[in-house]
């Protein structure tokens, strides 16, 4: 069994069109012409974000930030795979 972390999204449809996707846990951002594109280009950005994190030697910030250790990282085979996706929803009363 491959061990995931998870993250949550938020994607919001642009007016002049496309979708906008942040990772809320990390502040990270990326959009795509279609959902499922934005939700990969959020995958390869976050991935981009922790490596460089780590080269950087930030990562310890990171992981204190989403309540990780560098053990709870390393049990992991492959960060990010699996997203939490919130989509807001107009609401009208």
């Amino acid at each position: 069994m491959e061990n995931k972390i998870l993250f949550n999204i938020a994607i919001k449809e642009e007016p002049e069109g496309g979708y906008s996707v942040v990772c809320t846990d990390l502040d990270v951002a990326s959009q795509g012409e279609t959902i499922d594109e934005a939700v990969e280009n959020i995958k390869e950005a976050v991935e981009l974000y922790l490596e460089s994190a780590e080269q950087l030697g930030m990562m310890d910030e990171v992981l204190e930030r989403l309540g990780l250790t560098k053990k709870d990282l390393k049990e992991c085979i492959s960060v990010p795979k699996v997203f939490k996706t919130e989509i807001p929803v107009k609401i009208t009363a």
